[in-house]
């Protein structure tokens, strides 16, 4: 399993040290170690409608557990995201950005690691986040197309060379079949 401590789940309440699962309300934030920025809903033209945003402005991450039990979080306990203004953080193909998409019901796909299993998540700490659909980790890298979010299995891909390198390349095969 690849584990990448890309990530910090923050309050704005500075009480909050454990997380808890709530059904309706979005009192946390995704925040991105590498970016210093945290994850939020907003309309883009390509990839998944997320953006980067302030912490200090947001608390808008709830996290679902199946039994909607109301205990802190524990690390490798299997949970859903949902992110205001869209809905639950899913994996889903698509054909520009990231393979990730909404669903409007729970989709229980997302591990937080970093910890041992079993053990509370607290507050502020660094973390993972995987998805056991796409069997990899979720970490910021910058992208041509889409929020700057990629697989840790891609990391390297899909940037500013790549790009360059395949439309060159048919540029080239359209070139040669003149």
């Amino acid at each position: 399993m690849a584990e990448l401590l890309d990530w910090s789940i923050l309050s704005n309440n500075a009480a909050v040290t454990t997380l808890i699962p709530d059904d309706h309300t979005e009192n946390y934030d995704l925040f991105n170690l590498t970016d210093s920025e945290a994850l939020r809903y907003g309309e883009r033209t390509w990839g998944i409608n997320l953006v980067w945003g302030d912490p200090a402005k947001t608390d808008n991450i709830r996290f679902q557990r199946p039994s909607a039990t109301k205990e802190p979080l524990k690390f490798e306990e299997m949970v859903a995201i949902h992110i205001r203004g869209g809905d639950f953080l899913v994996y889903q193909k698509r054909d520009t950005g990231i393979n990730l998409g909404w669903s409007k019901t729970p989709k229980f796909e997302w591990k937080i690691l970093g910890g041992n299993a079993g053990s509370v998540v607290k507050a502020n700490q660094q973390i993972g986040l995987f998805n056991i659909v796409e069997n990899d980790s979720l970490m910021y890298e910058a992208r041509d197309w889409g929020i700057n979010l990629k697989w840790f299995k891609d990391s390297g891909k899909y940037g500013r060379l790549s790009t360059l390198i395949r439309a060159g390349k048919e540029v080239k095969g359209w070139w040669d079949s003149l």
